[in-house]
């Protein structure tokens, strides 16, 4: 017996996926119960959800007016953590 699996993915990330799924000559089908016996296997996901080192950076620096009372409140972006250096 099958089933359906239905999701939502941005068109861009379904696109260009799918672009190189083909270009390995593969279906999506395909690679979907790849990945599903792959998780059977392994009692897991087969690769890491975890924030790039940039990223990390940027929620650190979204966190900094949580923790102090100085300029850096007015700071919301990393261009506007930049131009605090420039300005000095």
């Amino acid at each position: 017996m099958e089933s359906k699996v239905q999701v939502s993915i941005a068109s861009n990330v379904k696109e260009n996926a799918e672009n190189i799924i083909e270009e390995v000559g593969l279906t999506p089908t395909t690679v979907i119960n790849g990945l599903y016996r792959q998780i059977i296997a392994t009692g897991g996901i087969p690769f890491s959800f975890s924030l790039t080192p940039k990223q990390i950076a940027a929620l650190r620096l979204k966190e900094i007016p949580k923790n102090t009372n100085t300029k850096v409140h007015e700071i919301t972006s990393e261009k506007e953590f930049e131009k605090l250096f420039d300005d000095d």
